[in-house]
């Protein structure tokens, strides 16, 4: 259901491109989750439409993709609340095995934000490159916890007070950076070969989210809808982009089908 917080419509998708979007925002966001292209699908010698999206083409010049990435992340810096986190899911490939690395440097170099933590995501199956004589099995991939530069000691999460000491410490229970769920929600033909896991999306939400409608969550790369599933089933709302009219409409379907569970 529509509804508006803080000048927000949530629980929407706008088909538009998340730059434009955010330079036209006048709401906040209490938290920003995504998985973004990684820039990671042309061959040597092959062209860059790899149809892995239905308007995207995956792979743009190396420094053409780092400052795409950092004009996002400073849009991202106007529409995130005080305290609030980005939450980025990135990997690697064969053909670009240095680009999280080279993102995340640029990224701290060129935007308000510095990492406060890298969450490593487990999945159920991977890549086993089975005809490689040195490449290990990618089971892994990382979410990176963005924060602001000056929020670094005071950015929200869901820790819980265990105990108080004599002296008035607070202790809080351990959360781990590593989660095990589902690769993904199934590949969606002709539209999305790479969608995110709701089961990831989930328990991301648990340790960053608060299960009220009130809280919303943006996804500047809301694809097929993913993000949205997780926080209507968790009990938040959310807002996405996506620039794929396509993806748009099978997202809005998908999601008026999902109840709060």
């Amino acid at each position: 259901m529509n509804i508006e917080y803080n000048n927000i419509m949530v629980n929407t998708i706008h088909n538009t491109d998340c730059v434009k979007f955010m330079q036209e925002f006048s709401g906040k966001v209490d938290l920003v989750l995504t998985s973004p292209p990684y820039n990671m699908t042309k061959r040597p010698g092959g062209n860059a439409d790899s149809g892995r999206y239905d308007e995207y083409n995956d792979w743009k010049e190396h420094d053409e993709y780092l400052k795409w990435s950092a004009d996002i992340f400073n849009e991202i810096d106007n529409c995130l609340v005080e305290n609030g986190v980005l939450l980025y899911n990135f990997s690697y490939s064969i053909e670009n095995p240095s680009m999280p690395y080279q993102l995340v440097a640029h990224l701290i170099e060129n935007t308000n934000f510095c990492i406060a933590d890298t969450i490593i995501w487990k999945k159920k199956s991977s890549i086993p490159y089975p005809a490689s004589q040195n490449r290990l099995q990618r089971i892994c991939e990382f979410v990176f916890v963005f924060v602001r530069k000056d929020e670094l000691r005071t950015f929200n999460t869901n820790k819980q007070v265990s105990k108080v000491s004599a002296t008035g410490q607070k202790y809080y229970t351990p959360i781990p950076n590593f989660i095990e769920a589902a690769n993904n929600d199934g590949a969606t033909k002709d539209i999305n070969q790479a969608t995110f896991s709701t089961d990831l999306v989930k328990q991301l939400l648990k340790t960053y989210a608060k299960p009220d409608e009130g809280f919303v969550v943006y996804d500047p790369f809301i694809g097929t809808g993913t993000t949205g599933k997780g926080c209507i089933e968790y009990g938040c709302s959310y807002v996405g982009t996506e620039i794929s009219k396509k993806q748009c409409d099978y997202a809005n379907e998908r999601l008026q089908k999902v109840s709060v569970l």
